[in-house]
């Protein structure tokens, strides 16, 4: 059997899945329903029994006949108690605050002491031409502590790809410290915060649990344009400047140019916390508007050297990195929607490229770009489910990115870096806090060597 072929196979044995699991929670809701159904039935029931409890009093006879309905009416109510108290899951409220994701957001949330949450990702990845993988992604752990009303503690531990052994191909997973830092509340307006800190830059780099984006992979702009996940050491501020319009403001460690590549763009540049040279700080903030429900408006603007003190036949490299990102969120009933776009100009570029020994079409961009959109709705949202809550919702992305849009006089672009990826999905949450997700990633470049693939994912958050 040709190896599309064993992908087809496989894509369709976890559709039927899929299909079946839904199916089999979908029964439960329909129990829900039944539910729902009896409880007006014996309402009506009760109501019936009342209005011949309030005509036999009025007529001021069958007293014996009043308690024994009375007694029926206690039966009824104890049933509709019973039925209401073994609902199956409501849907619980995930609040997002101070630019955190759900599960990060707990510890603000709670009155003292420890808060312990976390969100995990198991993945499939079915190529055309390469090896198919399935990876044990993420399992992460949000630790936080509040100390008092106005000092907090919070953190996330990531454990990447099973374990930090390598494997036969010589690839490795990582524990690694994802953020950890010390808020100091002071009011709405003005609070500050320090230690390892996600930067604010896009959509998906603060808020990243698999239960808040569509598709078993995270947007391809938002890792070769926006490196997501990012962090770095620093301090600064956030709050809101009038209520509805959010904000952060952070001094961090800068960039590292040496980790700059043709493919990757600046992603290979984070220091991610460790030992940061700080020859070169930078600076980035961020405005949200949430203002109009529904709707939410962001941008950023990063920038900051990124040389790091290094020179090239005794001239500095100094490397300036300036990052602008605008994105969009909709969401109305059952349908969501999303848009970001990301520009990023890299100064220095040619002495970056002697410094790493990249030539020719190698040469890191002076220039990258990024755009997506995407659109999906929960088909579920029509049909009264009753308390239970559910989510199946198919959905479309389109990205366009090039980590080479420009590069220095001298060298050349490699249009396998000029990319289109067109993602169609479908994602199933029998809970809010467990994702199924598949989908089909249609990969072009201008070479013609992308590799299309399937995506299969399970996530958690809690």
């Amino acid at each position: 059997m040709k190896k599309w072929d064993s992908n087809r196979l496989w894509f369709s044995l976890l559709v039927v899945l899929a299909v079946f699991f839904s199916f089999a929670d979908l029964n439960v809701s329909a129990q829900e329903m039944s539910q729902e159904e009896r409880i007006k039935e014996l309402e009506k029931k009760i109501q019936s029994l009342t209005e011949e409890v309030q005509g036999l009093r009025s007529e001021g006879i069958g007293e014996g006949k009043v308690k024994e309905i009375e007694r029926k009416l206690d039966v009824l109510a104890e049933e509709i108690e019973n039925i209401k108290s073994a609902a199956v899951v409501k849907e619980p409220t995930y609040e997002k605050v101070y630019g955190q994701g759900p599960a990060a957001s707990k510890v603000y949330l709670v009155d003292k002491g420890v808060s312990i949450g976390g969100y995990g990702e198991f993945t499939g990845e079915f190529k055309r031409r390469n090896d198919n993988i399935a990876d044990a992604l993420r399992a992460v752990l949000y630790f936080g502590y509040r100390f008092s009303d106005r000092i907090i503690f919070n953190s996330e531990i990531e454990f990447e790809h099973g374990n930090t052994d390598e494997n036969l191909d010589e690839r490795a997973g990582e524990v690694a410290v994802e953020f950890a830092n010390l808020n100091f509340l002071i009011n709405d307006y003005l609070n500050i915060r320090a230690g390892l800190n996600l930067v604010p830059v896009g959509i998906l780099n603060e808020v990243h649990e698999p239960t808040t984006f569509f598709g078993a992979l995270r947007p391809d702009v938002e890792r070769f344009i926006i490196p997501s996940t990012w962090r770095d050491l620093g301090v600064g501020i956030f709050g809101q400047i009038v209520p509805g319009l959010n904000y952060r403001a952070y001094v961090l460690s800068g960039l590292d140019s040496r980790g700059f590549s043709a493919k990757e763009g600046i992603r290979g540049g984070r220091s991610n916390g460790n030992r940061s040279q700080i020859d070169d700080p930078a600076f980035v903030a961020r405005a949200e508007y949430v203002g109009i429900p529904g709707l939410k408006f962001g941008g950023s603007f990063y920038i900051g050297q990124s040389g790091q003190n290094e020179k090239v036949n005794g001239r500095n490299i100094d490397g300036l990195v300036q990052i602008y990102e605008a994105d969009a969120q909709f969401q109305f009933r059952g349908l969501e929607a999303r848009g970001l776009f990301a520009y990023v100009n890299i100064d220095d570029a040619d002495l970056i490229n002697l410094n790493n020994g990249l030539e020719g079409a190698d040469s890191i961009g002076e220039e990258l770009y990024g755009f997506y959109v995407e659109a999906g709705y929960n088909l579920l949202s029509l049909a009264d489910l009753g308390q239970y809550f559910q989510y199946l919702a198919p959905f479309v992305r389109f990205e366009k990115y090039d980590t080479q849009y420009g590069v220095p006089s001298g060298f050349q672009r490699n249009p396998a870096n000029d990319r289109i990826t067109v993602t169609y999905g479908l994602g199933y949450k029998p809970i809010p806090n467990v994702v199924v997700k598949l989908d089909f990633q249609d990969r072009r470049n201008e070479d013609d060597s992308a590799d299309n693939q399937f995506n299969v994912g399970l996530g958690y958050v809690f």
